[in-house]
């Protein structure tokens, strides 16, 4: 994985430097292993760094091995696989992301936030995740907010990932990722005070959190069959677009 850096060069807060070069080849290696194989690896440690400086590295891999089930309950689709890491980490290069802190292009950003979406910070079970998946699949789909939405974002995966056979039902699902983003961001959701569940665990809570898990397993097995497909045809962006033709 091509992570690096030339020494010889003068950085200022070289150590600090160092550190974030750690952390990003382990959110590289995170990636590669996991598109190769969905679900293959999670990395829970505190890192000491530079000067004792500790830091916490939280990546949490459920929802991506949880793909393999969604797409069998939706009758294979989106087809998940088990690609050959190297051909992960080829194209994973080819895209020249290096050191970037900031996005630049779409695919970028679909790659940092499923790095957000993978950020663990309770238990898994923090709404914020819907967020970060339709962020990730908006950026892959480039959707733009004055599109229309959720009806260019349905068209645009079917083109992507082809044809579903449970058309109806996976339409149902897109809809309902939406309409728990809109509540949650508008503040229409019933929220259940933060560490809550630590000490309390009732059927009001258990719901609330098979909807939660049941919608980011969709939408992680989204995400992941996305890039799949891009690492398969060997493609760095995708471009959509409308034409008509008179005979």
């Amino acid at each position: 994985m091509n992570i690096s850096y030339d020494n010889s060069v003068e950085i200022p807060n070289r150590e600090n430097f160092e550190n974030f070069l750690i952390t990003s080849y382990l959110d590289v290696l995170f990636l590669c292993l996991n598109l190769s194989l969905p679900g293959s690896l999670s990395i829970k440690s505190s890192v000491i760094f530079h000067r004792n400086f500790n830091d916490d590295i939280n990546l949490f891999s459920g929802y991506l091995h949880s793909s393999f089930n969604v797409s069998s309950k939706f009758g294979g689709w989106p087809q998940i696989q088990v690609l050959p890491l190297k051909d992960v980490v080829n194209w994973y290069n080819s895209l020249n992301v290096g050191l970037k802190i900031k996005a630049e292009n779409d695919l970028e950003r679909t790659l940092f936030s499923l790095l957000y979406f993978c950020n663990d910070t309770h238990a898994g079970y923090n709404p914020s995740l819907v967020v970060w998946i339709i962020q990730g699949l908006e950026s892959f789909f480039g959707i733009k907010s004055n599109d229309s939405i959720i009806r260019t974002l349905k068209r645009r995966i079917f083109l992507h990932l082809g044809a579903t056979e449970q058309n109806k039902v996976v339409n149902k699902k897109i809809n309902e990722f939406y309409d728990y983003r809109s509540k949650f961001v508008h503040g229409d959701m019933e929220i259940l005070k933060y560490g809550s569940d630590k000490f309390l665990r009732e059927k009001s809570i258990d719901d609330y959190y098979s909807k939660l898990i049941e919608l980011s397993d969709f939408g992680a097995t989204l995400i992941i069959s996305c890039l799949q497909k891009m690492i398969t045809n060997d493609c760095k962006s995708i471009e959509f677009k409308e034409t008509i033709e008179y005979k």
